[in-house]
């Protein structure tokens, strides 16, 4: 159970650390920017070899017996996306709308992470 919530926690901070990112000193950060910029670039480069979901996904569905078969999004994301997905009339039952609004906070992501990489610390990154 405890590795169930570890997962689920680890998801979360890499879906919403492009925000959190601007929070954190720029020397702690640097030694591994690197590394974490690299890896938030390719992360929707291994849905599409998974099928569409995550690794982390898949791992969590096998330890969680009730909600079998779902995405991270559809689990815990629902209080952040429907709002959003209701503003753009999409629906929530259907999982090329919610594909739509992944890609879009993951394009959201990117943006942050490119602000953070060329304004924020600058050559101090490098």
């Amino acid at each position: 159970m405890v590795l169930l919530y570890l997962i689920v926690l680890i998801h979360y901070l890499l879906v919403f650390s492009p925000f959190l990112i601007f929070f954190i000193p720029v020397n702690v950060i640097k030694m591994y920017f690197k590394f974490y910029f690299l890896s938030l670039m390719l992360m929707p480069i291994h849905w599409a070899l998974n099928k569409d979901k995550c690794f982390l996904s898949d791992i969590e569905n096998k330890l969680d017996k009730k909600n079998k078969n779902q995405t991270f999004s559809r689990k815990h994301l629902k209080w952040f996306y429907n709002p959003i997905m209701i503003l753009f009339g999409l629906d929530w039952n259907k999982e090329e709308d919610l594909n739509k609004i992944v890609y879009i906070h993951w394009g959201f992501n990117y943006i942050l992470l490119w602000i953070y990489l060329f304004y924020i610390p600058k050559c101090k990154l490098i």
